[in-house]
């Protein structure tokens, strides 16, 4: 597992020291408990014998009494003189490559033009699709007339008919008359066929030093799973032709008359009631239900409630 050297921040006067800098060649000062190691990403695996014996001696240790960084192997503080007896050490903490790795604040850079323009035309964008959205669903009032009333059912015919058909077998429905068989992919699934070796993180070992952090993790492959496919016959109810009646409002609705052949039978009925209401700039058709329209006359004025300009919610 690779070592590389990490970087801190002097707390007293902001310089940037090595990992392996005790104090800041700054203005002297010896690293605290204050102190976050964080590692650039372009580090270099560290080679040399010396710096690799100190990375692995341990976590440095925090004296009880001036609060100095000292390496794992020294007994006494090397600011104070304290003995090291019980003392804290740094904490060794991983750190995964998907969650934050510490890293040095980067200066604050100005917005350049493009930037700015990239945010404008978003911020254009939202307000287009607000406003759309605000005409899509405003409601206003507007005063209409009643022009004209219609009135249309329907009722579908369907025939027993034989139809062909295609799926997997297993799903065929009861009754089919299987035509034709053959093999296809119907899923994938994930096969596991060896391991790899891969880096997950870094590990800050608490004395200005981070070990980079492997797993082996399975190596999967996505096999085809065959099922068998068919062709059928089957016998369905398709509709065939709709009968229609309709008519002006004022007059009894009526179904329409169905002359159905032996293998036909009624499927399903539809029923609309129309009011054509003429407002100050257009006209709708509207159908509010069928009670609804019953009790309209052609000439009546009402108020209608308009959604988006274009359709009538109610009438009052």
């Amino acid at each position: 597992m690779a070592i590389r050297e990490g970087k801190w921040r002097c707390t007293n006067c902001g310089r940037v020291e090595r990992g392996s800098q005790l104090a800041c060649l700054g203005c002297g000062a010896t690293r605290d408990e204050n102190v976050t190691f964080f590692l650039e990403e372009d580090a270099a695996e560290v080679t040399d014998a010396e710096l690799l014996r100190r990375a692995e001696a341990g976590a440095e240790w925090l004296c009880e009494y001036c609060s100095t960084s000292n390496p794992a192997l020294e007994k006494k503080c090397k600011q104070c003189g304290a003995e090291r007896e019980q003392a804290r050490a740094r904490e060794v903490k991983e750190i995964p490559l998907a969650g934050p790795v510490p890293a040095m604040p980067a200066p604050a850079a100005s917005s350049s033009g493009c930037f700015k323009w990239v945010v404008g035309l978003l911020l254009l964008g939202l307000a287009f699709c607000a406003g759309l959205g605000y005409f899509a669903f405003r409601e206003s009032d507007e005063p209409v007339t009643v022009e004209n009333l219609e009135w249309s059912r329907s009722i579908d015919v369907e025939a027993l008919q034989t139809v062909r058909e295609e799926g997997w077998l297993d799903e065929r429905p009861s009754g089919a008359r299987v035509l034709n068989r053959w093999q296809a992919v119907r899923s994938t699934e994930r096969v596991q066929v060896g391991t790899e070796r891969v880096k997950t993180g870094v590990r800050d070992k608490g004395n200005g030093f981070f070990e980079d952090v492997y797993e082996d993790q399975p190596v999967y492959d996505e096999r085809e799973v065959k099922d068998t496919r068919a062709a059928w016959e089957v016998e369905r109810w398709v509709t065939v032709r709709t009968e229609k009646a309709d008519g002006p409002g004022g007059e009894e609705r009526y179904w329409p008359q169905l002359d159905l052949d032996r293998n036909e039978r009624e499927g399903a009925r539809k029923e609309e009631c129309i009011a054509v209401l003429k407002g100050a700039s257009r006209t709708y058709r509207s159908d509010l239900g069928c009670e609804r329209w019953q009790q309209l006359a052609v000439g009546e004025s009402f108020t209608a409630r308009v959604q988006g300009g274009s359709t009538v919610k109610e009438l009052r």
